[in-house]
């Protein structure tokens, strides 16, 4: 498949100059910051932007909370917590309590890394011994996925899932999406409300809080920060550098990660840091991070300056260890004596030393696993009632209303879009997959800066030129159209239509040797997620392209158009064939039976790209299908389930 992706190092570029757009802006909009009242409205207004877009639901005043056994340490005496951050959803959570207090003690919040064993790894153990040695009153949660809050174990079709926490965000994320949701809200939801019940225990100052965590601890500690002003203190570990930075270097994240729209905003990294500035912060990162630390001195320097000319320069502090990636001792010391500096108790020179424990006595659930309480519901069951409701209180939309609110929620205009420039490309032959050799005219359409769609006209005149023809077949397809083309029938003149991201333009970048073409973490995966920040999609992108491709036939003399589409393209030829004029029919292979059916089901391989967000609150599959049988014959050649075929 890799070697018809001519324009492999496409979306890569295209990805890179978007973000260096948004990235000198923001730099220019800094450069004009003078005076306090300046840093300070910047700084109101970066924390405006971080609330919107998490747009955190409400949460009671405390939340419900078991306390389910005890233990202890040589330092500290260690509560076992199950907290409710949502109805019925569990947390679990360690509460270290220093020995002897005499008065209200500093506090801090650790968020956990991606690390199987969540709250119980050895070094996040060592953290809250010796946070409580130093006097600290610490909670320590597990995140959704880790710990004791696996949410897929025991799945015989979890397919590399089950147990793997970063391939569980993944799932989850795609499906909650569907909904409107943002699972790095959900992530900070449950951070907060954990914040919440530490300041209600009687132990904690609640003037003197702080809140730590490495790698996607670290990305949760900057974003929950940003949107509680009750922290007094923070030090993300080995997630900060620039997103400019990231995008550059390939490096795909998180679902938690991946802020809707924050791009868009004018958002970057630092903004988060700048947002209740000049809070007191320690930007922890290595050396050898793959979160680049040049990105983290990058960040440092742009956030002093603010910090400065709210006359608070010193409260900003940067480390850069030695090592590769992880919360390493030296790290750790860092964030020890900074916490006791800003606290006003006392630092520490070393760790204790690690002791023999007995992980069963730590569970706080029964068997280690809340999915062990039958009163207690997974992530999944609330996505699932969540999709059930919309679809309850979604409202019967006429044509033109379903037509104006999908073109609102894909940001998305037909009649805006151009027709392309285009480029006359060498033919091509294609008989790697089937016998019979196939002849394409190649067109190189312009649909975006530094985007391609190439059009692939199966050749029945002369090559180099586009026919003279009054109908045309328009496939768009779920991998490469001219590997899929010899598959089906289709009338009259056909032309491929590689959108962006697939058949010539396919990455050729950020680990492409991965096998599976939607492998979590993969090119698709990544290249969406840079769409979804910048305020777009990969889908509502594709949907432009293929317009774009309309739009030339159209310029070259075809008057019908017809539209079919496989898979993904299934999903793209449908919207487009709803939202568009002058479409004249729809043929649908291999097409997804309904957007609910992804959210609902324990498990879906279908692609996050080809989920639009928030789509179940407007409408779902069946609906769109119905609405443009008004329009057109429409015919569906197969529905395939969610376990989505592992196919190049």
């Amino acid at each position: 498949m890799f070697e018809y992706s001519i324009f492999g190092n496409m979306m890569q570029e295209y990805s890179v100059a978007r973000i260096r757009k948004m990235y000198a802006e923001r730099e220019a909009r800094l450069a004009k910051l003078q005076t306090r009242a300046d840093a300070e409205n910047y700084c109101r207004e970066v924390r405006e932007k971080i609330s919107g877009i998490f747009n955190m639901p409400p949460r009671p005043a405390l939340p419900p909370v078991k306390k389910t056994g005890e233990f202890d340490f040589p330092e500290c005496h260690v509560e076992k917590l199950i907290f409710e951050s949502r109805p019925g959803l569990p947390v679990t959570a360690f509460l270290y309590l220093p020995p002897k207090l005499t008065a209200p003690a500093p506090a801090v919040l650790f968020v956990c890394g991606h690390t199987q064993e969540g709250k119980a790894h050895p070094f996040y153990l060592n953290c809250g011994r010796t946070l409580a040695k130093q006097g600290f009153v610490v909670l320590a949660v597990d995140p959704i996925g880790q710990g004791e809050r696996l949410q897929f174990l025991g799945d015989v079709k979890a397919n590399g899932i089950s147990g793997f926490c970063t391939r569980e965000h993944l799932m989850l994320g795609k499906q909650m999406s569907l909904c409107g949701e943002f699972f790095g809200t959900w992530r900070a939801h449950d951070a907060l409300s954990g914040l919440d019940y530490l300041l209600s225990r009687p132990e904690v100052d609640s003037s003197r809080v702080g809140i730590t965590g490495n790698s996607g601890g670290g990305t949760m500690t900057t974003f929950v920060q940003a949107l509680d002003p009750r922290f007094t203190m923070a030090a993300p570990s080995c997630y900060v550098t620039s997103w400019k930075r990231n995008i550059e270097n390939e490096l795909p994240a998180d679902a938690e990660q991946i802020p809707p729209g924050i791009h868009v905003a004018g958002c970057e990294m630092g903004d988060f840091i700048l947002a209740y500035a000049p809070r007191p912060i320690l930007l922890l990162g290595q050396k050898k991070d793959f979160f680049d630390p040049r990105g983290l001195k990058e960040t440092y320097e742009q956030c002093r300056k603010v910090y400065a000319l709210l006359g608070a320069e010193e409260n900003l502090r940067c480390f850069i260890g030695p090592h590769p990636h992880g919360y390493t001792e030296p790290n750790r010391m860092q964030m020890y004596n900074f916490f006791g500096e800003i606290a006003g108790v006392s630092g520490v020179d070393a760790e204790p030393e690690m002791v023999p424990f007995n992980p069963a006595a730590m569970n706080c659930a029964p068997g280690g696993q809340v999915s062990n309480m039958p009163e207690y519901k997974l992530v999944n069951d609330l996505i699932a009632a969540q999709s059930r409701q919309l679809a309850a209180q979604r409202q019967e939309l006429s044509l033109p209303e379903l037509q104006q609110q999908i073109k609102k929620l894909l940001g998305v205009e037909p009649d805006a879009v151009p027709v392309p420039y285009s480029r006359s490309l060498r033919c091509d032959m294609v008989n790697e997959v089937h016998a019979t050799e196939r002849l394409y005219n190649r067109f190189a359409l312009e649909t975006a800066p530094g985007i391609l769609t190439t059009l692939k006209v199966v050749m029945q005149s002369d090559p180099y030129w586009f026919p003279e023809t009054d109908t045309m077949t328009l496939y768009v397809p779920h991998l490469n159209s001219a590997a899929e083309l010899a598959d089906y029938q289709l009338d009259g003149e056909i032309a491929g239509v590689d959108v962006r991201g697939l058949g010539e333009s396919m990455p050729l970048t950020c680990d492409c040797k991965e096998a599976y073409f939607f492998a979590p973490y993969g090119r698709d995966y990544h290249y969406n997620s840079c769409a979804v920040m910048a305020g777009s999609s990969l889908l509502a992108e594709r949907i432009t392209d293929l317009l774009g491709a309309i739009s030339y036939v159209r310029s070259q003399g075809v008057k019908t158009v017809k539209l079919a589409g496989r898979g993904q393209g299934s999903v793209i030829a449908l919207l487009t064939a709803l939202i568009a004029g002058g479409i004249d029919s729809l043929t649908l292979y291999d097409t997804p039976e309904s957007f609910s059916n992804m959210a609902e089901t324990r498990l879906t391989m279908w692609p996050q790209s080809m989920m639009p967000m928030g789509i179940l609150k407007i409408t779902d599959l069946p609906d769109i299908r119905r609405a443009v049988a008004e329009k057109m014959p429409l015919k569906v050649v197969n529905f395939m389930d969610n376990y989505l075929r592992r196919e190049q």
